[in-house]
């Protein structure tokens, strides 16, 4: 299955062996940095001075990735760290129904409180996302995929499908992998925290 970055990111953030994301609002932050980074990468968002311009013509064909893109096109140019912050929850959500709608994403509605939760039908794709992960931490450079560097970079600004030893451990490595969104994307993180402590 060829899966959009954001869709690879919200399967980073799945446990590997339970298939449920943990932190809906870190994910949220993942898919949506994942988005505008998938965009840049196809050369339909790019970076005018530390904000999110659009470049291109038409329709990428990924629902998700079009949603943004006419975000940004009906507002102009972002500084990337609004774009992050604005409608992260709504970006998490069309992931959710787009691998829903696809199969991989199974819904149940929990009797009590009526809540849905949401688990990976195929805990091998999970895993394989985890695997790709893991690769690129280790791979010589010149292995690893710009799509796999980008996301592994984006999980561990944000908290999620890549824990905190790892990304110590690795943080050399990992800022190799930086794209324009990573330090749009930390700066989102320590406002979050900020507010929380605060």
């Amino acid at each position: 299955m060829n899966l959009s970055l954001p869709a690879s990111g919200y399967l980073l953030a799945c446990a590997p062996e339970g298939g449920r994301i943990g932190n809906r609002r870190r994910t949220a932050l993942l898919v949506r940095a994942a988005a505008a980074t998938d965009l840049v990468f196809r050369g339909r968002l790019r970076d005018a001075h530390g904000h999110a311009e659009p470049a291109g013509q038409g329709p990428t064909g990924d629902l998700v990735l079009d949603d943004l893109l006419t975000e940004v096109r009906g507002r102009g140019a972002w500084p990337w760290r609004s774009l992050l912050r604005h409608a992260t929850m709504d970006t998490l959500r069309s992931v959710e129904l787009q691998l829903s709608a696809a199969g991989v994403l199974t819904t149940h509605t929990t009797a009590v409180l009526r809540r849905n939760t949401r688990t990976v039908a195929d805990a091998e794709l999970v895993r394989t996302v985890h695997e790709r992960a893991e690769r690129a931490l280790t791979s010589p450079l010149s292995e690893v995929d710009a799509a796999s560097a980008a996301l592994l970079a984006l999980a561990a600004v944000a908290g999620v499908g890549v824990s905190r030893r790892t990304a110590r451990r690795h943080s050399a490595r990992l800022a190799e992998f930086a794209v324009p969104v990573v330090p749009a994307l930390r700066k989102v993180v320590r406002g979050r925290w900020a507010m929380m402590a605060g």
